[in-house]
């Protein structure tokens, strides 16, 4: 996932002081998020474990961070915490540096990383991987009140800005070559560009734009157009709990209990506390 943590920190902070712990007063019945678990899929559940060590890191906004009181929270963790709520077990969630994380699974410290960790054919070797428990949608967003539904027509000859080299320019680059590409290097300046006028669009992770629209600098210029974008090709195939490579028994528990999380709406509903706005 590509956005700035920085920029998220500190809408984080407004939008909590504004609406408290709960950031959405949605629910799961209106959000619009996707079913992401397929009914079925992931390694099959044998008996629960006694109990589960989650280790995650604590500089990741809105999945891992410190909250005002100094506890460990959320979306990552409170998914770890729904896990062992859903299999009736004790847990514990303790902080490593993110780089350190692997070694605590590696070196029996911990049982599962609840981090975002990276899905990739080095990190197979020692590392199993849960289903999906979230995926960042890539959205367009545009000023008001030029808001029209995007497609490779209506974007034949606009300027459309996406972070340079990124898997946003790619995409646009292959779907609407139409569109003429304005990159930068930052979010920041992705967004300024976009609220000063110099592009039509702009093409990014929902994480991202979704705290920029709520936060003090948007004013209220720009919101979401069109859907929501998921092609795991170019957006990857969601964040998942890793856990040992040969700890099959743990995976299906996990695996178990994310399907159920996801089939009565409960990532949704944690999906709506850490983030402005259904992502979708």
């Amino acid at each position: 996932m590509r956005f700035s943590k920085a920029l998220i920190a500190a809408s984080l902070g407004i939008v909590l002081c504004l609406f408290g712990p709960s950031v959405s007063s949605g629910s799961a019945a209106d959000s619009g998020y996707p079913r992401l678990v397929p009914p079925g899929s992931g390694t099959a559940a044998g008996a629960s474990p006694p109990s589960i060590r989650f280790v995650t890191a604590d500089d990741f906004p809105p999945f891992n961070f410190i909250d005002g009181s100094g506890l460990i929270t959320g979306f990552n963790v409170e998914v770890a915490r729904a896990i062992c709520t859903r299999l009736a077990i004790p847990c514990t969630v303790q902080i490593r540096p993110f780089p350190l994380l692997l070694d605590a699974v590696r070196e029996n410290k911990a049982d599962a990383i609840a981090a975002g960790v990276a899905d990739t054919p080095a990190l197979r070797r020692h590392l199993a991987y849960s289903v999906p428990y979230f995926r960042e949608p890539a959205r367009f967003v545009r000023r008001w009140p030029a808001l029209v539904e995007p497609s490779p027509h209506s974007l034949s000859g606009k300027t459309v800005g996406v972070i340079a080299g990124s898997r946003y320019a790619d995409f646009i680059g292959d779907f609407f070559p139409a569109a003429k590409l304005h990159p930068s290097s930052s979010e920041a300046e992705l967004f300024a560009s976009l609220k000063s006028g110099e592009v039509d669009a702009v093409f990014t992770g929902a994480v991202g734009a979704s705290f920029w629209l709520a936060g003090p600098v948007a004013k209220g210029c720009c919101a979401f157009s069109g859907g929501a974008y998921t092609e795991p090709a170019y957006f990857g195939d969601g964040m998942k709990i890793a856990v040992a490579a040969d700890n099959t028994a743990l995976k299906g528990s996990i695996d178990s209990a994310l399907r159920a999380l996801d089939a009565d709406g409960t990532l949704a509903d944690l999906a709506l506390r850490f983030f402005p706005e259904s992502l979708y």
